[in-house]
């Protein structure tokens, strides 16, 4: 008698052994609170561009050497993201990112008591290096809460910490600074970041999306690294990232300074316009974001609700910001910013999903790190050269038109980012692929 064959077989990467579906409350409190941990990472960064000018006059340090202690912080970053990317799916995210956060707000403390301008270098290092796995964790973490379908509009939430840092925390820190003296804004920021810290220990945890709970998932649902770096849809990924995390760096270090000198605002009011650009971000973010997931759930590819459209949305705000050294007065230049920073910036809402879609679920946290590190490490020179280029335009007695091109240069970087986003982001072919390389799990 023959025996029946039995072929093996391998578990999809979007269909993994779930647990019961989360009740939408507690997925929307870890969601805030990893919200609140980028908010923190956000303010840890933007502390620099709000205490610019009075720190470079108190330590004497010229805009290239300022912007060469923004850099700093950027070139360790990814490299501790990418030494987290070898540990990152074996490491308890509670204890990670409480671990993380309370390292950041004790780096902020040396400033208050003792400032100078290699002091202000080693602790902004020291930042950079600790501060790198927490938005790869973050997000992943939030992914376990939210199926593939219903991830844009997280996302964009998580995304828009930055904006609520700008919106809600930059204007008081402007007045702390002012009030108190630059280095009282270290302050403030650490003692946020320990609050977080203790509502992180009590409500902390993994969800059940994207984690497969079979005893297979350690060898069966891992695919071999280089079938998801050497796909498409990374490559963009990476492109995309690096045009926005340039963007980003360059806007948190210099666009205060920018309001001062550019737009002739005092400091109290560019600190407190400093979020308004984020007005826009957070409009586009959320309405890309739920009209991505809603297509998606409607049967639209993602190449076509993340791919396409996203590259498109990051490429209009790069010209939008490119055109802005032919715009006068301060009202123009300040629409283009609004613009084109929001529509670059919306891009963030279907950068991760797109990534997370192809990745087996034991991997994410892993491939995320991966990305972001690689992305880190390209966008981490813009501070150090864009302030070469103040450094030339104030020398050239065109400082105020200095600031203009480095956010010209930042909207030349996004219109590469989104064309190359566009060609390359296909999830469901890359899904295909990184499917087809996982190893067989026993039948």
């Amino acid at each position: 008698m023959m025996s029946e064959r039995v072929l093996p077989r391998r578990e999809p990467i979007t269909t993994p052994i779930m647990a019961a579906e989360p009740r939408p409350v507690r997925a929307w409190s870890i969601t805030v609170m990893l919200l609140g941990v980028l908010l923190i990472s956000y303010l840890d960064k933007a502390i620099l561009g709000l205490v610019a000018q009075p720190a470079m006059a108190d330590l004497g340090l010229s805009a290239a050497e300022f912007g060469a202690v923004s850099s700093a912080a950027g070139l360790l970053s990814p490299l501790s993201v990418l030494l987290y990317s070898l540990v990152a799916d074996r490491l308890p995210v509670k204890v990670t990112l409480f671990t993380v956060v309370v390292i950041w707000s004790l780096l902020q403390l040396p400033i208050v008591f003792a400032a100078s301008g290699a002091l202000l270098l080693a602790t902004r290092s020291m930042l950079g290096a600790t501060e790198g796995p927490a938005a790869p964790a973050a997000y992943a973490t939030a992914y376990t809460w939210w199926p593939n379908q219903r991830r844009g509009f997280p996302t964009a939430l998580l995304t828009t910490g930055a904006s609520f840092g700008k919106l809600l925390f930059a204007p008081p820190l402007a007045v702390v600074i002012a009030v108190f003296g630059w280095e009282a804004g270290f302050l403030a920021v650490a003692l946020l970041g320990f609050a977080w810290s203790m509502g992180w220990l009590l409500i902390g945890r993994e969800g059940p999306h994207g984690r497969a709970t079979s005893a297979t998932e350690t060898v069966a649902s891992r695919a071999p690294l280089r079938s998801i770096l050497l796909t498409g849809t990374f490559a963009g990924f990476v492109a995309a990232y690096t045009a926005v995390a340039m963007l980003a760096i360059v806007v948190l270090t210099w666009l205060p300074s920018y309001f001062q000198v550019s737009l002739g605002f005092s400091a109290v009011t560019a600190g407190s316009l400093f979020g308004v650009p984020s007005i826009t971000a957070m409009v586009f973010l959320y309405g890309y974001g739920a009209w991505s997931d809603r297509m998606l759930r409607k049967g639209t590819s993602a190449r076509r609700a993340r791919g396409l459209s996203g590259g498109v949305l990051l490429a209009l705000g790069g010209a939008l910001l490119a055109a802005l050294p032919l715009a006068s007065g301060p009202v123009a230049p300040f629409a283009l910013l609004m613009l084109g920073y929001g529509l670059a910036i919306s891009i963030s809402a279907v950068l991760n999903p797109a990534l997370v879609q192809i990745t087996p679920p034991g991997q994410q946290r892993s491939v995320l790190s991966a990305g972001l590190a690689a992305a880190g490490l390209l966008a981490a020179a813009g501070p150090l050269i864009t302030g070469h280029v103040l450094d030339m335009a104030r020398a050239a007695g065109t400082l105020a038109q200095g600031y203009a091109i480095v956010f010209m240069l930042a909207g030349g970087m996004a219109i590469v980012g989104g064309v190359l986003f566009a060609v390359l982001v296909d999830p469901e072919r890359d899904a295909a692929k990184v499917e087809a390389a996982r190893p067989a799990a026993p039948a």
